[in-house]
């Protein structure tokens, strides 16, 4: 049964006063895709910490998604905070590993495998816009981004881990500040038209699951896959990982997941870092 709640304690009964918007029907969320339960917040700071929260819970049902219509402290990658406004897509999945066969060395290339499906659902939602995977999270449409992705885990329970997804749909950066203005935006902005939040959420899990249950399956399919979409094949990217700086020209992701740069001193394989630069 889905839940909502609008303060960080037990999720409230759906019956109650609080008020969840037009925008989102709960029960049809659960209906038409895998999700177990949906907890809905008005506000939230981090869907991401409430999803590591409930995911430490004995009684978690998986597939949970933790849904917010707004969200003030969403996080990116490093330091990094994910700016958004109303009409933002802002959701985290609590996802048990055992039911996707997701074993250690599956879980590096999670992030890869949630990035494609974004990739692939904007890519039948926006025809003629060009949709790109930036290695390893973030998704852009037209060279700027619109999403980011952030996946943690708990050490205890190790079957489960956390899908953040943030990605600007009516939300027009117009408004937002000039820093992020320059680098991002939407759906509404590259498509001029706004989109039905609900329809894109329940589109976007549905293929979140497909590509969870064919990473387990099948990594060589979704491997082509995610070199399609790649948007730093052929560039120079600049990558800090840890406290070093490496600057090669990107080859491909191979079939771990990892960014193969050809540098002065060879092809180097990275499974982490965060790019700064793209050339």
């Amino acid at each position: 049964m889905p839940n909502t709640d609008g303060n960080a304690g037990p999720p409230a009964d759906p019956k109650s006063d609080v008020h969840v918007p037009a925008d989102f029907e709960l029960d049809r969320i659960c209906r038409e895709t895998f999700v177990r339960h949906v907890e809905f917040h008005r506000t939230l700071g981090s869907t991401n910490d409430r999803g590591l929260e409930l995911a430490g819970r004995s009684d978690c049902e998986c597939p949970l998604l933790v849904l917010a219509a707004s969200q003030t402290a969403g996080r990116g990658r490093g330091v990094n905070r994910w700016w958004s406004a109303e009409g933002a897509l802002t959701f985290s999945l609590v996802v048990d590993c055992n039911r996707f066969a997701l074993t250690p060395v599956n879980r590096p290339k999670a992030s890869l495998t949630v990035g494609l499906a974004v990739c692939e659902t904007l890519s039948e939602l926006l025809r003629d816009i060009h949709v790109g995977l930036k290695w390893p999270n973030d998704v852009f449409l037209n060279g700027r981004k619109s999403c980011g992705l952030s996946i943690e885990a708990l050490p205890l329970p190790a079957d489960r881990f956390v899908i953040g997804v943030g990605l600007n749909v009516n939300n027009s950066l117009s408004a937002a500040p000039d820093t992020v203005r320059s680098v991002a935006t939407s759906l509404i902005d590259e498509a001029g038209q706004s989109f039905e939040l609900q329809g894109v959420l329940i589109r976007l899990l549905g293929q979140i699951e497909q590509n969870l249950q064919w990473l387990s399956d099948a990594g060589d399919d979704l491997r082509g896959r995610w070199r399609q979409y790649c948007v730093l094949q052929g560039h120079t990217v600049m990558l800090d990982v840890d406290d070093r700086h490496v600057v090669g020209v990107c080859r491909c992701i191979d079939r771990d997941g990892a960014l193969l740069l050809k540098t002065g001193s060879g092809t180097k394989r990275f499974f982490s870092g965060i790019v700064t630069g793209i050339a």
